[in-house]
């Protein structure tokens, strides 16, 4: 007789083609179904991503709960409230109807769970993958959204047995003295090694489609358009390193709340003919094979999964030295500060730069591997 698979929602706020949520689809995809029954609910509506396209091809179970405001938008204040009391109900009715054993949390999520009753809250297995630095979400002393998503983490943790998933080593530390707790684990996050194989991928073939010479430098950067990745450092450096290659060309890859304002920077820096702005791609392999150099500026980071994806697939990667250095896994590695020189930035570039030492192993960051760990945590 088979066991019975364990009913989990994963339950995150969009499902954009960001860190977080290339996460929880590649959670859907690879995931053993015959041990795991998974739904996948967000918080917002759809928005025509590649991550929603690819859920929806392979028949996942995706439940939608601001459908409303995207099919019909409204500023009416009144209209709004009701929109939100019926997302709550339907979430609600999701979970209980459908008798869910375990709820994984991405991103913020305080207010998700308030809802739920307790005698529910109490037979659900809760897990919250931290997907940032915690200081990004919490502050016990402060006010507003980081006081309140602290409290209700740490009623979850001691009431409910909520367990946070950090990771990498330093933030399992920082988030158990912060609600001083054992329920931390960390699990690694994971990338499909079978897609980020440079031999899969004709690299003139792609530039070909994107009208890039073979011979030009090509530099590249896939992330979100938020204050986070810190599109205006690229820009200036990129309008720096073109004075000495004006032939150079960048990719950006991404949709965010940013990519309006800028877009605008970009025409106002007259690089609208240098720079590729694409979004809603699923061929980010393919993208990667094109470039010769993966630059990602970030002010600050949880564990960078396009990262693990550049190197995996052989670029040379400079990075911000805010990034965790445990997400460092190959040898041509350039970390530099991104208040420091832009010079330094342009010769790392180049390749003329003191590269970091590997700390991990590509191995332990195979999504099999994470999401085997994943299943049995929820199986216990």
């Amino acid at each position: 007789m088979k066991n019975k698979r364990v009913k989990v929602v994963q339950l995150i706020t969009t499902m954009a083609d960001g860190g977080a949520e290339t996460l929880v689809k590649d959670y859907a995809l690879l995931c053993d179904k015959e041990r795991i029954d998974l739904s996948v609910i967000v918080w917002s509506g759809p928005i025509g991503s590649s991550n929603e396209r690819l859920l929806r091809e392979a028949g996942i179970n995706v439940i939608y709960l601001g459908i409303d405001a995207v099919n019909k938008p409204s500023s009416n204040p009144v209209i709004k409230a009701y929109r939100m009391v019926k997302k709550y109900k339907v979430f609600r009715d999701e979970i209980i109807k459908g008798n869910a054993e375990v709820i994984h949390v991405h991103l913020r999520f305080g207010r998700y769970l308030k809802t739920l009753p307790d005698n529910v809250l109490k037979r659900i297995k809760l897990f919250y993958t931290l997907h940032n630095e915690p200081s990004k979400y919490f502050d016990p002393n402060g006010s507003g959204k980081k006081k309140f998503e602290y409290e209700e983490t740490k009623r979850l943790i001691d009431r409910y047995g909520l367990t946070v998933i950090t990771l990498h080593d330093d933030m399992n530390r920082q988030v158990r003295e912060l609600f001083n707790t054992e329920n931390v684990i960390t699990v690694n996050n994971g990338i499909n090694f079978e897609r980020f194989d440079r031999l899969l991928y004709d690299r003139q073939s792609v530039r070909d489609s994107l009208n890039i010479s073979a011979n030009a430098k090509v530099i590249g950067h896939v992330g979100s358009y938020t204050e986070q990745k810190n599109h205006e450092f690229l820009l200036k450096l990129f309008s720096e390193y073109l004075k000495k290659d004006r032939d150079a060309r960048m990719i950006l890859v991404g949709r965010g709340v940013l990519k309006e304002k800028v877009a605008g920077m970009i025409k106002d820096m007259g690089l609208d003919k240098q720079i590729i702005s694409l979004e809603n791609r699923s061929d980010i392999p393919a993208l990667m094979c094109a470039m010769d150099v993966f630059v990602l500026p970030s002010r600050w980071e949880g564990f960078p999964v396009v990262l693990l994806e550049a190197q995996k697939i052989g670029l040379k990667c400079v990075i911000s030295d805010r990034i965790n250095k445990e997400v460092v896994l190959s040898d041509d590695v350039t970390m530099l500060n991104i208040d420091g020189n832009l010079d330094s930035w342009i010769e790392a570039i180049d390749g003329n730069s003191v590269k970091e030492e590997p700390v991990g192993r590509f191995e332990d960051y195979d999504i099999r591997k994470s999401i085997k760990t994943l299943e049995d945590l929820y199986a216990v």
